[in-house]
C-alpha cells in the first residue's frame, strides 16, 4: 500500500469529464471515467485524512466477507495543498437512496444482507481496545473514556461554540462509567465505525448488496459503535432492530445509542471544522430526556 504522497500538481486531469462530483464531509469526491471503467478521486478538505483512511480501507477490505465489494486503493498524491486518495469505483447507489418498499421480500432480504456483513465483521475478535488516536486499551470503559477525553479537550477550546451548550455536551461524559458497565465483559471486534445507510451500496434494480465503502476509524473497538450508525437512514428497513435481534443488546442500549451520537457527531465537528447548535440541541435533548426517564423508572 502507498504510504508516500506524490506530488501530481493541479492539472493532470484537466479536460477530463467527471461522472460526478459532489461535496462530503471530508473531501471532494469524483467519480471519473478512465480506460476499462472509472476510479473514484478524493480531495481531503484537511490535511491527514487521506493516509487515515487508507489505512481503514485496507483493514475493511481483508474484514469483509467475498462478495461484497470494498474500494481498493490505487496511490496517494497531492492536488496543489489537498492530499487526494484514488481508488478503485464500486458500483451501486447508498442504500438510503435505493430502499425497496419496506414490507416487501426485497426489503427483508436487502436488510439482513447489511445486518449479514455487519455480523460478520463483529464476528472477528482483536487483542485489545482501540482508541481513535491508535492507543489501545484492556477494556471498551477505558478506550472509549479516553476518546471522550480527548474529544472534551477539543471542545473546551472550541470557542465558536456556545459555552451553554458546549457544558451540556460535556456534562454527558458523565454518564460515561454508568452506561458502559453493562459491556464490561464484551470482547474487541473489527468495526466499520461509520456504517450508516450511506456508505453501504446496492444494485437498485435488484436490491441486492453491492459494497461498501468509506470506513471512518475501522479498527477493533465495541460492537454498539457501529450498530447505532444503523438506526441512521433507511429506518424502514430496521436495520438496528434486525442487528439487537441477531444477538440481544445489554441493557441501556437506547441510552448509549445517544450518547455515542452525540460523540460522535463531536469527532466530525472537529475534523472537519462543521457545527450546527440546532443539530447538537436535539441531539442532547433526546439523551437527556431518555436519561430522566430512566431516573422515573428507578425511582418508582
Amino acid at each position: 500500500m502507498p504510504t508516500t504522497f506524490e506530488d501530481q500538481g493541479e492539472t493532470e486531469f484537466a479536460g477530463r469529464a467527471s461522472m460526478q462530483v459532489f461535496e462530503g464531509f471530508y473531501a471532494t469526491v469524483r467519480v471519473e471515467d478512465i480506460a476499462g471503467g472509472r476510479r473514484v478521486v478524493k480531495a481531503f478538505h484537511r490535511p491527514g485524512t487521506a493516509a487515515r483512511e487508507a489505512v481503514a480501507l485496507a483493514a475493511l477490505g481483508r474484514m469483509t466477507p467475498p462478495g461484497i465489494a470494498v474500494p481498493e486503493l490505487i496511490s496517494l498524491r497531492r492536488e496543489g495543498d489537498r492530499e487526494v486518495m484514488v481508488q478503485t469505483y464500486v458500483p451501486g447507489v447508498p442504500l438510503a437512496e435505493a430502499t425497496p418498499e419496506p414490507s416487501s421480500a426485497a426489503a427483508h432480504a436487502l436488510a439482513e444482507q447489511v445486518v449479514d456483513v455487519v455480523t460478520h465483521w463483529h464476528a472477528q475478535e482483536g487483542p485489545a481496545f482501540e482508541d481513535l488516536r491508535g492507543g489501545t486499551h484492556p477494556s471498551f470503559l477505558a478506550s472509549y473514556s479516553a476518546d471522550v477525553r480527548d474529544l472534551g479537550s477539543w471542545l473546551e477550546g472550541a470557542d465558536h461554540i456556545d459555552p451553554g451548550l458546549r457544558e451540556r455536551i460535556r456534562v454527558t461524559a458523565r454518564a460515561v462509567p454508568d452506561l458502559l458497565r453493562p459491556l464490561a465483559d464484551d470482547s474487541p471486534v473489527f468495526i466499520h465505525d461509520d456504517c450508516h445507510a450511506g456508505n453501504f451500496l446496492v444494485d437498485p434494480e435488484g436490491f441486492v448488496l453491492t459494497g461498501v465503502i468509506d470506513p471512518g476509524a475501522a479498527r477493533y473497538s465495541h460492537r454498539e459503535l457501529d450498530l447505532f450508525h444503523l438506526a441512521d437512514g433507511a429506518e424502514g428497513l430496521r436495520l438496528w432492530e434486525r442487528a439487537a435481534a441477531r444477538r440481544p443488546l445489554a441493557r441501556g442500549a437506547s441510552e448509549r445509542r445517544g450518547l455515542f451520537r452525540i460523540w460522535d457527531d463531536v469527532k466530525h465537528a472537529r475534523a472537519t471544522g462543521w457545527w450546527d447548535d440546532e443539530w447538537f440541541f436535539r441531539r442532547l435533548g433526546a439523551f437527556e430526556q431518555a436519561r430522566h426517564q430512566r431516573a422515573a423508572r428507578r425511582g418508582g
